[in-house]
């Protein structure tokens, strides 16, 4: 795990300086003065500091993912596909007549970093957050100082800066114990905190694409009870670890802050790139990826994307223009 705490600092360079739009994660966002070893907030008085061009502004407590690098080999390739085969052109769909680079797409919780890079590459002006071990990932990157240690409750970013903001699978883990499917006390107020976090920085009139697992569909394959084991994990679906459209709909206020949302189909998402490793995973996948990029992409299942029957969402939300 990277501690940015423990890395030498050096004199700001152009990376380290305070990028455009970063204010105090704190409760009055206030603004963040440079000092010589980092910024300062005027509003709440907390110092943060610069590492290798990633700035630390984290509020709040950090994920105990599991520091696989496997693992984030595999998160690797899956961010490049879902940018490549999924979220770019979707952008480019939704919003025609501006140009890529005028977009500014925040992902939280982009772990390694690998969908904020392809992102950036395509020429969209993406920046990540994560809180999480893979941050350790983000030296490797081209682009580091688009990447920010920050907790999805605290966003250190200005009311409405993004146009698109994207969380993949992020909101069942806040409020759980560490890497595990068990809520603590107080879960749905964390929750609502990062929702509303979600909405302060999105633009009036702009989107933010959430995914994850269903919770109305017993069987979650993305959360497997062994990584090693290809065995979907068995689950109630009155459970409170996943989340279903209408509990997306409650967190995002939809009718007031958000004024629609749409349950995208799910073709071209997956890169199934893990279980592609292993014979047995090439085997079993093929009637899981029919499933995802065939039955639950067809127009006519549209309306079953919202029930038991679609294992995995992809949620389109507009905000209030």
């Amino acid at each position: 795990m990277m501690d940015t705490a423990s890395l030498p600092l050096t004199e700001p360079t152009v990376a380290q300086r305070l990028p455009e739009g970063v204010v105090c994660p704190c409760e009055r966002h206030g603004r963040l003065s440079a000092t010589p070893d980092g910024a300062v907030c005027e509003a709440c008085g907390r110092h943060f500091h610069c590492a290798s061009e990633v700035w630390d502004l984290l509020i709040g407590e950090r994920f105990d993912d599991e520091a696989c690098e496997c693992m984030w080999c595999n998160e690797e390739d899956t961010g490049r596909h879902l940018v490549a085969n999924y979220l770019a052109p979707e952008l480019r769909r939704r919003f025609p007549d501006r140009d890529p680079a005028s977009l500014r797409v925040l992902s939280i919780g982009c772990g390694v970093g690998s969908d904020v890079e392809a992102l950036n590459e395509l020429g969209f002006a993406a920046r990540g957050i994560d809180a999480g071990n893979r941050s350790a990932y983000w030296a490797r990157r081209k682009r580091p100082h688009t990447y920010f240690l920050a907790n999805a409750k605290n966003l250190p970013f200005a009311d409405g800066y993004f146009d698109v903001v994207m969380m993949g699978c992020v909101l069942p883990h806040i409020g759980v114990g560490d890497d595990t499917y068990v809520t603590r006390p107080g879960a749905a107020a964390e929750r609502q905190q990062a929702a509303d976090e979600m909405l302060r920085v999105t633009a009036s009139g702009g989107a933010l694409v959430l995914s994850s697992p269903n919770r109305r569909c017993p069987i979650d394959f993305f959360h497997r009870l062994d990584r090693h084991s290809h065995r979907p994990r068995l689950h109630s679906p009155a459970e409170d670890f996943l989340l279903s459209v209408d509990d997306y709909a409650r967190l995002l206020h939809l009718g007031r802050a958000t004024t629609s949302v749409e349950v995208l189909p799910l073709r071209g998402y997956w890169g199934f790139y893990s279980s592609s490793r292993y014979l047995l995973g090439r085997i079993l996948q093929i009637p899981v990826r029919w499933y995802f990029n065939e039955f639950m992409s067809w127009q006519w299942t549209k309306p079953l994307r919202a029930t038991a029957l679609n294992p995995w969402l992809i949620l389109y939300f507009r905000k209030q223009g």
